[in-house]
């Protein structure tokens, strides 16, 4: 059965390059089955109007069964009434009217029950339709009686708002879709689960919408989302690198994990966790009972510098954390460390199951005296008074008792102890905001004074970012920029009493948050384009139906689309017309889940348009088949050349055809040319004398006992002489018989018979330039000319 791809190419292709298929059949009995094949929907619907949503289910025999449905979407999630059907074999469509008043992103999920079923996993579809209107924004808030103020401002300003605390945030992209703006006020990171810190940031970055983040004691680098794909998101930086004066936080984690499962892998997670969420300039140490060593360090207490180096140092050493006998000796060490450290705040995490020892009440006054919290977490504790003194032990220094039954929520748990110890980012005092940039989300604001604000939260603008608004410090209070498709705006005081008192008063305030949230405000277009998405071979399809109100195809409109993920990764989707007023474009989708699209248009008015669109992947297309596909196997065979196995075939055929290859030889020209290129040069560049190596290789043999008599000596050579011995009417030859002599000797010793005199009288040049056999033509030339030119002179 095809899963993805077009097998009988893949084989035709296999077959050109003389490869033999043979297939094996796995035979499977068709069984009883339903599952659900497509559910779809408009992409597109418009409030009040009735569409249909369009329900296909397969099923190999005539069954019953009971179609689920349920709604989300409009900040709601509804279950429509149950459907009971009648199954048919084959394909069964059932067409359910539905009608949306409220605009948003709707998702419908459906789910089938059947008696006459074998595999539940292929029994569930999901569809999504969109209703324009309205732009909708979503208000999540920590404390809600802190929205007494901002919530009525934003309404008062014609904004329809919809409130929500950290817990009831939408989890996934595809709710987030029904809001064209979401705003986080002092909500912290560690209140956020994984997948919605990455929905935020892949919302706005390729699906427009706005995100509105508002300070408080939890709220950006204080709240933990250093590192984070919030801070990517957002105009600014929660690391402060660059600032003069940094109020750092010190952290040490004592860990005691060895006596629960997996326990010294979860500490390597967590300390990792925490490491994560400090900043470069905070200071963290780690230590635990280590087998051979004892009470000691991990790694002392330091500034979180290098992350990288410091989680791999925690890597090594957690395999080697041991059952701890007593709290006291590594809460010491710790103290001492802290003691002495240059910190704002300075705070201790404990993770054990209780057993340890308990600290002496002297050690755990030092904790009080230095300014030392204690957070403890209690995890398979032996008994109820193991609890205690972990719990007595944070209730006695300020910090915190957690109690865990889920290894899974350790990370998140240091994650926001780091974070407290962070709040040496906020900076508590009065000053009055002072207009650095202009914007447009002060127009009409900027000339009269602002009003005072008592704190912040201290952070770094990105490089490309807008900052209207700093502090007395150049700290950024209100920055803003583009991210991908969206926009996002930070502003780091508060909208609370603590910080915003004055501004709550203010006359400005109203608008200043409405024009602010306004400007984050996703781009949605109100078109009449159609959109449909469908699910084929592994690939998502996506069609627009483009027409204006006059019911006109819009041709050459060019859209272009991102796709996200399951994962919250994005890619582009390139989009082809292929018809009047038509575009299609193709994207890989090839795990399940949702993946959600945006496309983007140029309006007439030169703005941007939006339309947002999704396409839900149910289930693994290997669950749509129950039984074997054999006349697809024996068409492989037959195009491939190969035969259809049964289990007493020999799959090791003997009779294939021969088929011709190709090796390339070029790897071995070049080892080759490599070898004997030093060779070459070796050979080209230097001269060797071979008679001479001849020669000393006869000398050397001569000398050797016993084999004198046998070595013949070397030719008589003339040796040329220079100087006044060239006017010698004889040269000296070697003489066999004679003693051997050095070239030396026989350069320096005169010829026999031979005076100075003599030689001068009846040598002549001539007859020099005829004798000597080593002299060449050249040299003739010359000795003759230098005969001539003497005879001259004598004359003259």
């Amino acid at each position: 059965n095809e899963t993805r791809g077009d097998a009988l190419d893949e084989v035709e292709l296999a077959r050109a390059e003389g490869i033999a298929v043979d297939v094996a059949p796995l035979m499977i009995d068709a069984a009883q089955e339903v599952r659900v094949s497509e559910v779809s929907a408009p992409g597109q619907s418009k409030a009040n109007e009735p569409f249909q949503l369009r329900i296909v289910v397969h099923a190999e025999q005539e069954s019953t069964g009971t179609l689920h449905i349920y709604q989300r979407g409009g900040g709601r999630r509804r279950v429509l009434p149950p459907q009971e059907v009648q199954l048919q074999k084959g394909d069964n469509v059932f067409l359910l009217t539905q009608e949306l008043s409220s605009p948003g992103f709707y998702e419908y999920e459906v789910k089938l029950e059947s008696d006459f079923d074998t595999v539940l996993a292929n029994n569930e579809g999901r569809a999504f339709t969109t209703v324009h209107g309205e732009p909708v924004v979503l208000y999540v808030e920590a404390n809600a009686e802190n929205s007494t103020y901002f919530m009525p401002a934003l309404i008062a300003e014609g904004l329809e708002v919809h409130q929500t605390s950290p817990f009831g945030m939408p989890s996934s992209l595809a709710q987030l879709q029904n809001y064209d703006a979401v705003i986080l006020s002092d909500v912290s990171a560690t209140d956020l689960t994984v997948t919605q810190l990455g929905a935020l940031e892949a919302m706005v970055r390729d699906h427009g919408v706005g995100l509105v983040m508002i300070g408080g004691p939890n709220s950006f680098g204080a709240g933990g989302y250093l590192d984070t794909p919030v801070e990517k998101a957002l105009p600014v930086d929660m690391d402060i690198k660059q600032r003069k004066v940094l109020p750092r936080g010190a952290l040490v984690a004592i860990m005691h994990t060895c006596e629960f499962p997996n326990g010294n892998v979860w500490a390597r997670k967590m300390a990792i966790a925490a490491l994560n969420a400090l900043s470069s300039q905070d200071l963290m140490g780690a230590m635990g009972y280590m087998h051979g060593q004892g009470d000691a360090w991990i790694y002392t207490l330091q500034p979180v510098a290098d992350k990288t180096a410091m989680g791999r140092t925690l890597t090594r050493a957690s395999a080697r954390i041991g059952d701890m006998p007593a709290i006291g000796p590594s809460l010491s060490m710790a103290l001492k460390s802290l003691e002495s450290a240059d910190a704002a705040v300075k705070r201790i995490i404990i993770i054990s199951d209780g057993d340890p020892a308990a600290p002496s009440r002297s050690t755990i006054q030092g904790c009080i005296d230095a300014k030392v919290s204690i957070s403890t977490i209690c995890i398979s504790p032996h008994s109820a008074s193991d609890q205690n003194m972990l719990r007595n032990l944070a209730q006695a220094t300020g910090g915190q008792y957690y109690y865990v039954t889920n290894p899974a929520n350790l990370p998140r748990i240091y994650t926001k102890e780091a974070s407290i110890v962070r709040r040496g980012l906020l900076i508590e005092e009065e000053f009055v905001p002072v207009v650095h940039n202009e914007s447009e989300l002060l127009f009409g604001l900027a000339d009269a004074p602002m009003p005072q604000l008592l704190g912040y939260v201290v952070a770094t603008p990105k490089e490309n970012a807008t900052v209207p608004l700093v502090s007395h410090e150049g700290d950024p209070i209100l920055a803003h920029w583009r991210y991908g498709l969206g926009k996002s705006v930070a502003f780091t005081s508060d909208v609370t009493n603590r910080w915003a008192a004055s501004w709550l008063g203010w006359e400005g305030f109203n608008r200043f948050w409405a024009q602010t949230v306004r400007w984050a405000l996703r781009e949605v277009g109100d078109t009449n384009f159609r959109i449909e998405t469908k699910y084929e071979g592994g690939k998502g399809h996506v069609r627009i139906d483009a027409v204006d109100e006059a019911g006109d195809f819009i041709n050459f409109l060019r859209p272009k689309g991102v796709v996200t993920s399951p994962d919250f990764t994005g890619r582009p989707v390139e989009f082809v017309q292929t018809g009047p007023g038509i575009y299609e474009g193709v994207f890989p989708a090839g795990a399940s889940g949702v993946y959600m699209l945006n496309l983007t248009y140029q309006q007439e008015d030169g703005g941007t348009g939006m339309i947002p669109a999704g396409l839900a992947v149910g289930y693994s297309k290997e669950y749509e088949y129950n039984a074997t596909n054999l006349p697809l196997l024996e068409n492989l065979a037959h195009t491939g050349g190969g035969e259809v196995l049964t289990p007493e075939s020999n799959p090791f055929r003997r009779d294939l055809e021969a088929s011709a290859t190709i090796t390339p030889v070029w790897p071995y020209l070049v080892i080759a040319a490599a070898c004997l290129l030093p060779i070459e040069i070796f050979v080209r560049r230097i001269v060797i004398p071979l008679l001479a190596v001849y020669e000393a290789l006869l000398g050397a043999l001569r000398r050797l006992p016993g084999l004198r008599r046998y070595i013949p000596r070397p030719k008589p050579r003339p040796v040329p002489v220079t100087g006044a011995y060239r006017r010698a009417a004889v040269t000296r030859t070697f003489d066999q018989d004679a003693p051997e002599a050095s070239f030396g000797e026989v350069l320096e010793a005169p010829a026999a018979g031979f005076s100075p005199e003599a030689g001068a009288a009846s040598a002549s040049l001539e007859t020099l330039a005829e004798s000597p056999p080593g002299h060449s033509p050249y040299t003739q030339q010359l000795l003759a000319a230098k005969e001539r030119a003497l005879k001259k002179r004598k004359r003259n």
